[in-house]
């Protein structure tokens, strides 16, 4: 009898940016060490953090050297933290954690399986976040079109949606195509990296059950931008939205 040969699992990197998050960021670790695919690693900025956020990652790191943390002298912002991740990362594939929200325990396991074909370039999974929330029961991947996977960044609540955190993206275009997080922005620095990724790829899919959940936090930026960060804000969406017009199907 044929022996099968069993394809290596892909390594993971999960990039995680820590700024004064409490007693979140061990709950958020915790589901990550809870994984149901074992294989991946954990970049782990402390972005100048003056709670007990550096004493947590001190601890997670001394137990489990998959996770691999880094200080910022000074306050940077997650744009810098994701792009330190982006520049030291190990794997094949990688996803962008918010360091206050809960991992599902399959979710790993789906971006692997979702990206074990390597014609597909990106796969998003549901979420939950409130009444923005666009999870489901069903367990199944279905193929999204490039215009509707575009359309979908500015898309508020949308279940693809313009958000990195329910996303699995390759390493390999990251890099062939140079693909930075906008260290200038506050807010909207996830929506057009994520069209920025897009607009040179092809292939997508959708895994509609609910795998992320989205913690709000009243100290979060979201809630406490200011009117300088909004008006940023509006000016990539414009952005993406006129690069929709040179974009290729």
């Amino acid at each position: 009898m044929e022996a099968t040969i069993m394809a290596e699992k892909p390594l993971i990197t999960i990039s995680i940016p820590a700024y004064n998050l409490g007693s979140y960021l061990a709950k958020t670790l915790d589901s990550i060490l809870n994984q149901t695919d074992q294989q991946f690693e954990v970049i782990l900025v402390d972005d100048a953090s003056t709670d007990r956020t550096p004493t947590t990652i001190e601890q997670y790191a001394a137990k489990d050297n998959r996770i691999r943390a880094h200080s910022f002298p000074s306050h940077e912002g997650v744009s810098k933290a994701r792009n330190y991740a982006i520049d030291h990362a190990k794997g094949d594939i990688i996803v962008f954690v918010d360091g206050d929200d809960l991992l599902e325990p399959d979710y790993l396991q789906v971006m692997a399986e979702g990206l074990s074909d390597p014609t597909i370039d990106l796969v998003a999974v549901g979420y939950n976040w409130g009444w923005r929330g666009s999870g489901s029961s069903e367990g199944k991947f279905r193929s999204v079109s490039k215009t509707n996977a575009y359309a979908s960044i500015n898309r508020r609540g949308g279940d693809f949606g313009g958000y990195t955190w329910n996303k699995g993206f390759r390493m390999s275009i990251i890099r062939d195509h140079n693909i930075r997080f906008d260290e200038s922005l506050a807010l909207a620095e996830d929506l057009l990296f994520t069209a920025d990724y897009i607009f040179v790829s092809h292939k997508f899919l959708f895994y509609p059950a609910a795998l992320y959940t989205k913690v709000s936090r009243s100290n979060s930026i979201i809630h406490s931008a200011t009117w300088q960060m909004r008006s940023k804000e509006q000016t990539v969406r414009q952005h993406i939205d006129d690069m929709a017009h040179k974009m290729e199907p």
